[in-house]
């Protein structure tokens, strides 16, 4: 399995013209970067440790992707640690891959590596399920009567369950988790349809639920639906032609020629509310956002009477500004959050100060009840302290 639909937006270019069914205006497709849905996109130095479950492998590999593949302003989103990185370090601990599932112990090897926080988790890929139904077939023959059959049909489906977990590793706390599901099935009769594969189905199931974490972690991109307007009142005759072509333009996805005729045609048509909407769409479909609000407002602000697609475009924009600022904070706060020691595990640090009489506890523990051992590692933590 490999993970490629929550990549799906990228094959939607600026400028490819579209035209919805039942929607008088046309318009162009404009992919919007949008904030994560969870905290856990403040956490930008982080590792992947192996997932359990009976997906662990290629889940463990395809999160790994996901998080190297996410972007802010056309950079890295995430600084991930590499695998070798993270073995080397579970090795060194001389862990197993049961305890890895333990806050305390994740902190120990995200300390050693230098990270702020460590992905775990656990994945389930459940065995494809069929159900059986029938449905009714007439048949009618040239002279004769109908007649009525039942068609055996059948459905397959295939689940895929994913349970992310993120640990601070400066607060050994979990921070983010929550299971993701996602099923896929294929329908088919007797005498109609065709079964898809189950591998097939569980990629499809795959790519759905790592598109849902990949929203809950890090920025994501949306499209939005931009449209202009192609109505001619208040456009001079003489301006008409020109107006005409660059509609022309803009339908084969061309607004690299529209919008400079249409900010053109605005200085000299002012009272055209066309021209004046498409030169915000056209700042919008930049990713001029402030001046394209701007502009919606100037225009709403003129109107006598609420215009849809004003209030559509104001909607859609404010809703863009605000993302775009919760991601800049979001930014920010990262920029801000560092590794306790740069990450690196201290000989007087608390969990090492407890490894240390881990080995003490080893040693005398004929002396020493559990008891006895906690009381020796909260007493030799403070005084490392």
């Amino acid at each position: 399995m490999t993970l490629r639909r929550y990549l799906k937006w990228a094959a939607l270019m600026i400028g490819v013209p579209v035209f919805l069914a039942g929607c008088a205006a046309p318009g162009t497709i404009v992919p919007a970067q949008f904030a994560a849905r969870t905290d856990a996109a403040n956490y930008r130095r982080v590792a992947v440790l192996p997932f359990d479950g009976d997906g662990a492998e290629e889940a463990t590999k395809d999160f790994e992707s996901m998080l190297v593949s996410a972007q802010y302003d056309g950079k890295p989103y995430f600084t991930v640690i590499d695998r070798l990185t993270v073995q080397s370090a579970v090795a060194e601990l001389k862990l197993q891959r049961s305890q890895l599932v333990d806050s305390g112990t994740t902190v120990k090897v995200g300390r050693l590596i230098g990270a702020q926080a460590l992905y775990s988790g656990s994945a389930f890929v459940s065995p494809p399920a069929y159900s059986y139904s029938t449905e009714i077939r007439a048949i009618c023959p040239a002279n004769g009567d109908c007649r009525h059959i039942q068609v055996p049909c059948t459905t397959k489906t295939a689940t895929f369950k994913l349970v992310p977990r993120l640990v601070d590793v400066s607060q050994a706390r979990v921070v983010y988790s929550e299971m993701k599901s996602s099923s896929r099935s294929s329908y088919w009769c007797a005498d109609a349809g065709v079964e898809q594969s189950g591998e097939i189905l569980l990629r499809e199931a795959v790519g759905d639920v790592f598109e849902q974490i990949r929203e809950d972690v890090a920025p994501y991109v949306q499209n939005v639906f931009v449209n202009y307007k192609k109505d001619k009142e208040n456009i001079s005759d003489g301006a008409m032609e020109r107006f005409t072509g660059s509609l022309d333009f803009a339908k084969s996805g061309r607004f690299d020629r529209a919008c400079p005729m249409w900010s053109e045609l605005a200085r000299t048509n002012p009272a055209s509310l066309a021209l004046a909407y498409n030169v915000a769409a056209c700042d919008e479909i930049a990713g001029n956002l402030d001046g394209a609000v701007a502009r919606y407002r100037r225009i709403d602000g003129s109107l006598t009477r609420p215009d849809a697609d004003v209030d559509r475009a104001l909607a859609r924009v404010t809703d863009e500004i605000a993302q775009r600022d919760k991601l800049r904070e979001k930014a920010l706060q990262a920029s801000l959050r560092r590794p306790r020691n740069h990450g690196k595990l201290r000989a007087t640090d608390p969990v090492f100060s407890c490894a240390r009489v881990d080995v003490v506890w080893l040693i005398t523990s004929s002396m020493l009840n559990v008891a006895g051992r906690d009381l020796l590692c909260n007493a030799w933590s403070r005084r490392s302290l």
